[in-house]
């Protein structure tokens, strides 16, 4: 049964490949519905739906807030996106790792969640525009007085290095770093590996600079922690950005959302998000 929050009512869509219509259609301002495991958010009343999978994990790109909604970057992004293209957003979590497979199973009709574009990845589905690119950092306690311009295996050897797993952040560990050297420890969301390191159970963090930088701005957070070493760049494993994923199939969605990021790109609505979340610039 779904849990019904701040009055909202969710409708039943059927489904023509991609586009989904409402019977009826209903105005709705920042309503969250949720089950065990979906939460959904609309923000306008056409009669189109588009569904956006995205794991609510990744603050401050998508999380959920204190009052049970589903927020971030990701979702501004995604219903400004959905407004240009005079649809309803309709959101729904997934574990990250199966954001691609459910995406394929027809379960959802786009992917925004922080999804970098890899070889491997476009093997599965297609890519927008990049509509975010930051390299990646290393956070670690202050007291742990990390001061080398560079982190390497041996100079951390025996650390262990927390990275949510099946990510570009991942893949990257796994292949520069000596794991004979440290511990890599994978965790299933970014949410599990900040309570890993707020708790001490790992000494780093490798992650989305834009993601530790917002995590760096707490207060209780920024007199303890720091970012350590050196930014992480590497389009080899860890992507040329990141980008809304698509069935290969869908190329005028595809086409469709290109038009719309372009356009709040340049009438200054992608800047203003970016400055309402993070401490620097995502694109």
């Amino acid at each position: 049964m779904k849990k019904v929050l701040l009055g909202a009512i969710v409708l039943a869509a059927g489904s023509f490949a991609a586009w989904h219509f409402l019977a009826k259609p209903q105005a709705q301002s920042n309503t969250v519905a949720t089950t065990s495991n979906t939460v959904i958010a609309s923000t306008t009343g056409e009669q189109k739906t588009l569904r956006i999978a995205l794991e609510g994990k990744y603050p401050p790109f998508e999380y959920i807030n204190e009052q049970n909604q589903l927020v971030g970057f990701n979702v501004d992004l995604a219903n400004a996106l959905c407004k240009e293209m005079k649809v309803r957003c309709e959101f729904t979590r997934f574990d990250f790792d199966n954001l691609i497979p459910s995406l394929n199973e027809n379960k959802a009709d786009a992917i925004v969640s922080s999804l970098s574009i890899t070889d491997e990845r476009e093997k599965l589905v297609q890519f927008t525009d990049v509509y975010s690119k930051v390299p990646g950092a290393y956070v670690a306690e202050k007291k742990a007085k990390l001061i080398w311009p560079v982190i390497t295996a041996e100079r951390i050897k025996g650390s262990s290095i927390g990275v949510v797993e099946k990510t570009t952040f991942d893949d990257y560990l796994s292949n520069e770093m000596d794991s004979k050297k440290v511990n890599i420890k994978r965790f299933k969301s970014a949410d599990d590996m900040m309570a890993a390191l707020n708790k001490g159970e790992i000494n780093l963090v490798f992650d989305d600079s834009a993601v530790l930088g917002q995590f760096l701005g707490k207060p209780q957070n920024g007199e303890r922690f720091e970012m350590v070493g050196n930014r992480i760049d590497s389009a080899k494993w860890l992507g040329r950005g990141e980008a809304i994923a698509l069935r290969k199939e869908d190329g005028e969605l595809r086409d469709q959302f290109n038009i719309a990021l372009r356009k709040i790109i340049a009438n200054g609505q992608h800047k203003e998000m970016g400055y309402k979340y993070f401490t620097l610039r995502i694109l």
